[in-house]
């Protein structure tokens, strides 16, 4: 393995590295397949039906047609976004009275972490606090 790290040019990593990444090892599968990758490929079929709604309204040249197709897809593309991945802003106070909203039709997004951990009946946000207040840094 040494001989690895000399012809790639990495540094050696020492015990006390090694029990901190056995410690914290970081995101599990679940939560690196729910929080990251599926983003990417939701996204891609995003754009793939899309592009077939454009396509089937080009052969008979219905442009206000395809217009409202359109845009009535990507309204729904951008619900179906929020409703899985919607996180509040920083600055939002963690006890607002939630009200959904054209935009806004969930409090956190299904798959992200604060949902995961209200699911595990824990505060949504780590530590039950939200962190520095991004306001006190200006």
């Amino acid at each position: 393995m040494g001989r690895w790290r000399d012809i790639l040019g990495l540094p050696e990593t020492t015990a006390d590295e090694r029990a901190r990444a056995i410690a914290h090892p970081g995101p599990s599968w679940q939560e690196y397949f729910y929080f990251q990758f599926l983003k990417m490929w939701i996204a891609l079929g995003f754009l793939i039906l899309d592009a077939w709604i454009a396509v089937l309204f080009l052969e008979p040249t219905d442009l206000p047609a395809m217009a409202a197709a359109l845009a009535g897809a990507l309204y729904l593309e951008f619900l179906a976004y929020r409703y899985l991945w919607f996180r509040p802003a920083l600055d939002e106070s963690p006890h607002f009275q939630f009200r959904r909203t054209w935009s806004r039709p969930v409090r956190f997004g299904r798959w992200t972490p604060e949902m995961f951990r209200l699911r595990e009946g824990l505060e949504p946000y780590l530590d039950g606090t939200r962190g520095p207040d991004p306001r006190e840094f200006l």
